[in-house]
């Protein structure tokens, strides 16, 4: 069997062990500290991209951000946030082959650890620009590495392609993106992925009952050697904020 978190399995597993269907770190609490300080006044659509199983989406929904759409390339979670959230818009959608004019005008675009997941990252922030409004915001929580260095190699291609931070305004500006504010989150990344490895231990009967043992192995196994790597520098974790410039580039 082979073993990825980014499945219906191990999404299953991350909600339980959250109490809500959140893929990222800190839940709630993260998504709390991420919009501190933006205008919410002029944010009215949003655009919530990586959205997995749209628990995020609903929350900005709850709170009164405005209207929220939530796209996502996975089909299974899109079919289960319809089903969970109908008063959020889901759609399956990869972001880098969205069309120009396919979605537009969005006030907020965010992602919450979805990024370093994305195979071709520049393309996905240039689509995302042009799904935006001139001067519309961005808001990325992300994992980080140090530049020039590899992901850490025992975490294996789940954890994708993390962004550098010292290239990161340049590649934001490319992609018609100005880099507003950045913040080091990596030491509640630790404090969050710690949190995380008591909750699996706590789920561990369920976890094991509904999914076997192996993926229990597996779940703490990954999550571990990650907050290890985070303790150590290998990674990281950031708050980005950006603003769309006027300029759009060509679909």
């Amino acid at each position: 069997m082979a073993f990825k978190m980014n499945s219906p399995a191990g999404k299953a597993i991350l909600a339980r062990a959250r109490n809500g269907d959140y893929a990222h770190p800190g839940e709630e609490e993260a998504i709390l500290a991420a919009v501190e300080g933006l205008p919410r006044g002029s944010i009215r659509r949003l655009l919530d991209v990586g959205c997995g199983r749209g628990g995020t989406a609903d929350w900005f929904r709850r709170q009164g951000w405005g209207e929220v759409t939530g796209i996502d390339i996975d089909a299974l979670s899109i079919r289960y946030a319809s089903q969970r959230y109908p008063e959020v818009r889901f759609q399956q959608q990869d972001i880098c082959s969205l069309a120009a004019g396919q979605f537009n005008g969005f006030d907020l675009i965010y992602l919450f650890t979805a990024l370093y997941a994305f195979p071709d990252q520049a393309e996905a922030l240039r689509r995302m620009r042009n799904a935006a409004r001139s001067g519309g915001f961005l808001l990325l929580v992300d994992y980080t590495r140090p530049a020039g260095s590899p992901p850490p190699p025992e975490l294996g291609p789940e954890i994708g392609n993390p962004i550098e931070r010292e290239t990161l305004a340049g590649t934001l500006s490319a992609a018609g993106w100005a880099l507003q504010a950045e913040t080091d989150w990596s030491r509640r990344f630790v404090g969050w992925y710690e949190d995380l490895l008591m909750r699996f231990e706590r789920e561990r009967d369920w976890i094991v009952g509904t999914h076997g043992p192996d993926w229990y192995a597996y779940v703490t196994g990954w999550y571990g050697a990650l907050r290890q790597a985070l303790d150590e520098g290998r990674l990281g974790g950031t708050v980005v904020r950006a603003v769309a410039e006027d300029r759009i580039g060509a679909a």
